[in-house]
């Protein structure tokens, strides 16, 4: 009976230690977490590899959209555009509710601008009207 007991208690103590070695190797990984209270893009400070490099961009894009409340928290981003040239870079795409409702949310383009690693710009409109450049904004 005690090496049943002892058997069991391994075992969950392995499955708690393993998720536990998961959780710790995904906290590197650049994302972009979301609340109420605040948006914040973790796993970009610093960019330590060719993943980040190229995530990390379209997270502060994304971050800046929805901390200026060019578009709302429960949208998902598709990034369509993603070229960069010395230290400028501009990023585009759309952005749709993660969830198709009854109500009137429209589908939005976006864009924004960045220099040396920061956003200096960024935009989102209705899908249906033409698309500006976030440098028009200035």
């Amino acid at each position: 009976m005690l090496s049943l007991r002892l058997a069991i208690f391994a075992g969950v103590f392995g499955i708690t230690l393993s998720g536990l070695f998961w959780l710790l190797g995904n906290l590197g990984e650049p994302e972009l977490l979301r609340s109420k209270q605040a948006v914040v893009v973790k796993g970009c400070d610093p960019i330590e590899n060719e993943n980040a490099a190229r995530i990390c961009p379209q997270l502060f894009c994304q971050k800046y959209l929805l901390d200026t409340k060019a578009v709302p928290l429960r949208y998902r981003f598709i990034v369509t555009t993603d070229q960069h040239s010395g230290s400028e870079h501009s990023i585009g795409g759309i952005a749709r509710p993660f969830v198709a409702g009854k109500g009137n949310d429209p589908t939005l383009n976006f864009s924004c601008e960045l220099t040396n690693g920061k956003v200096v710009s960024g935009t989102a409109a209705p899908a249906d009207t033409p698309p500006r450049p976030a440098s028009a904004t200035l």
